[in-house]
């Protein structure tokens, strides 16, 4: 359970992704060969790829992905470095925690609407902000939790 917890995000990316790849070729076969396109498929691709992209982020975060410039950062000391690297954590929590309250009240909004072709509320496919969120904020705190007990067990 660990191993599927720590591998969470690739492996339901991953699946997610295969969804839309096998929905994508239904609706190439059915516009292309039987020249009656469905009307779901485009939509719940589109849905799905929202969670992928989110899910992708978090991979990231965990895995330590971020951008940076590294040319400039390396050549700064040590401590300077450790205190910037800190501080940017610190604001992509604070970024995380906003983006998933903003992306809640946004969700609340979007009850009583309908994607007409999936005959569902849109609150499923916007809850992707505020729950992956707190994914991101939680693989954020783990990752640093993991590099300050690596950091004090070298001293």
């Amino acid at each position: 359970m660990k191993k599927f917890f720590n591998n969470l995000e690739e492996i339901i990316g991953g699946s997610l992704f295969i969804v839309i790849l096998i929905v994508l070729g239904l609706q190439i076969f059915s516009r292309q060969i039987l020249d009656d396109p469905n009307t779901w498929s485009e939509q719940l691709a589109r849905f799905l790829f929202v969670y992928v992209g989110y899910l992708a982020i978090s991979s990231e975060i965990k895995n330590e992905g971020h951008v940076r410039i590294e040319y400039f950062f390396d050549k700064m000391p040590e401590k300077v470095q450790i205190v910037i690297h800190y501080t940017f954590q610190v604001l992509m929590g604070i970024i995380l925690i906003l983006m998933a309250y903003v992306g809640y009240e946004l969700s609340m909004r979007k009850v009583p609407v309908e994607i007409v072709s999936l005959n569902i509320s849109y609150v499923y496919m916007y809850m992707a902000l505020p729950l992956l969120s707190l994914l991101m904020l939680y693989r954020l705190i783990e990752v640093n939790v993991k590099n300050i007990r690596k950091r004090k067990g070298a001293k």
